[in-house]
């Protein structure tokens, strides 16, 4: 319609393991009481498309208590806009505590995967946005709480059966030992532990 529009979408982050539970993904931070939109009211309000929003693809971060992880998504510019941008601190990952491991940032990306791919920074005003353009999203995914190699092997085997981790990354971040079968050897559990914790 030529009409002016103005979109204002807080995005969700996560929270970080604590002692006795995992963090949370996908949950709105610091603002409360925000509505999480339907892409679909926004796709008929507005001149954008939203090609992906789920969560990240990274592993969530290890730790005793896994951290959060936060969600990714990308907007197609049906119409030439200008953008601005209120995030923080893309240049510093949320860190681990008690042996936990660092999360990671989030980010600004316009045109992923293009020859056009360029980063943007954390805060910026009124961007100009051209049609046919591509911005992803990313918020932070959040740090571990505790050493990574004292979490439940049953909660690791979740998490590969849940895609949080892989296989792979159960036995080299956790060092539980997973069957072809997808459960817990205990015994090769058990003593894979005490070698990497006697070599280091």
């Amino acid at each position: 319609s030529g009409e002016y529009w103005v979109y204002v979408e807080v995005n969700e982050g996560s929270y970080g393991g604590r002692c006795g539970k995992d963090g949370l993904d996908s949950v709105d931070n610091l603002i409360a009481n925000t509505r999480n939109n339907p892409i679909e009211e926004l796709e008929m309000r507005l001149p954008m498309r939203c090609n992906r929003y789920e969560l990240r693809n990274e592993d969530a971060t290890p730790g005793k208590w896994r951290g959060g992880v936060g969600i990714v998504r990308t907007w197609e510019f049906l119409e030439g806009g200008l953008f601005t941008g209120e995030g923080d601190r893309h240049t510093d990952p949320p860190k681990g505590i008690l042996g936990g491991k660092d999360g990671l940032t989030g980010s600004l990306t316009l045109n992923p995967g293009t020859d056009k791919e360029k980063s943007l920074p954390a805060k910026l005003t009124n961007y100009k946005i051209k049609a046919g353009d591509i911005l992803e999203i990313k918020t932070p995914s959040a740090a571990g709480y505790g050493d990574p190699f004292e979490r439940d092997p049953n909660k690791v085997l979740e998490d590969v059966r849940d895609e949080y981790t892989s296989k792979e990354n159960a036995k080299k971040q956790y060092g539980v030992i997973i069957t072809e079968d997808y459960t817990v050897d205990i015994t090769a559990t058990d003593e894979y532990r005490r070698l990497v914790k006697s070599t280091n």
